[in-house]
């Protein structure tokens, strides 16, 4: 749609996208383009498209080799540069605001979100915000990309939208560029066949009804003041690298040389959380706590107990 929008403006030559390091946006050959490299993506690397890849805001891993307590956001200098030499030829940016999930749970400041904004505005880019993850709440507000306070000129919707029932994505547009489609020759040329599909939509009517009806983030806020009083507790175990969270999210680092998605370490913690009936998937050396808002108090203090047994378990393995 981007790269539509720049052809119906008369600007055909602006069809390049950049993204971000550890980026997942999906799996079809155009998702997987936008995508980091990673295990998933490399038995189709000839199908895959060139993007412009930027740095991330990884802060314990920072690419500027800053520290939080005092940096400039420097990392997005990298994106600066990129597109001052290529603003001409670029359709549009696109991001995991706040959140990066599949690579690593990685929580941005907001202020890199601000300026990746800001760059776009700039240089005539667009901002694609992907928030098939973070969206609905998961954040702590409806959408990642109100608690910076920014609007993207795309959103991308599916999992939270239905509550998880039914598959359902959808993209939301501003109404600039709605405009830019509407008139003779200019209607999207990139539909699907279950466009508008009637049971996914109406499942997804009523989970909206349940965000109007019932005080849905009273409960998001509950698990995010559960995982605030969690953070000095994980951060006391000597193989832990780091912890993160941001609204329902919780996320804990491990130190350890096998930090691949396939690693033992993963292996090892997957068969033990689910031995203790815990469902939790680590992506590779990182434990993450994703609850469903419904999770009572009791069932996510259940959850933290079984995951301090599991960082006293490694520590016996020498994960570091």
């Amino acid at each position: 749609m981007a790269v539509q929008y720049w052809r119906n403006k008369g600007q055909p030559q602006k069809q390049g996208l950049v993204a971000l390091e550890h980026a997942y946006h999906g799996d079809t050959a155009a998702a997987m383009s936008v995508s980091a490299d990673s295990a998933f993506t490399q038995p189709f690397s000839r199908i895959r498209f060139p993007v412009h890849r930027v740095h991330s805001a990884y802060c314990l891993h920072c690419p500027a080799g800053k520290r939080r307590s005092d940096c400039q956001i420097e990392c997005v200098d990298s994106l600066r540069s990129c597109l001052r030499q290529n603003a001409d030829s670029i359709a549009a940016v696109i991001l995991e605001p706040l959140l990066q999930g599949a690579g690593g749970m990685i929580v941005h400041p907001v202020e890199f979100l601000q300026r990746v904004r800001t760059l776009c505005d700039e240089h005539d880019i667009l901002l694609i915000a992907d928030e098939v993850l973070t969206g609905f709440g998961r954040c702590g507000q409806m959408f990642a990309c109100d608690i910076a306070g920014v609007v993207p000129d795309l959103m991308c919707l599916s999992k939270g939208i239905t509550g998880g029932s039914l598959a359902l994505g959808a993209t939301l547009v501003t109404d600039d560029l709605h405009e830019q489609f509407i008139g003779s020759g200019k209607g999207f040329f990139h539909g699907h066949s279950y466009t508008g599909n009637p049971i996914a939509s109406a499942a997804a009517i009523a989970n909206l009804e349940i965000f109007e009806t019932e005080d849905v983030f009273a409960r998001i806020r509950r698990i995010t003041e559960q995982h605030e009083k969690q953070i000095a507790r994980f951060n006391s175990h000597p193989i832990v690298a780091d912890t993160r969270h941001l609204g329902t999210m919780l996320a804990i680092e491990l130190k350890t040389c096998d930090a691949g998605y396939f690693s033992h370490v993963k292996l090892r913690l997957y068969k033990f959380f689910l031995e203790q009936g815990v469902l939790l998937r680590p992506l590779g050396n990182i434990i993450y706590i994703l609850p469903p808002y419904c999770i009572s108090t009791d069932d996510l203090n259940f959850v933290y107990d079984i995951i301090e047994d599991a960082l006293v378990n490694e520590n016996r393995y020498g994960a570091t």
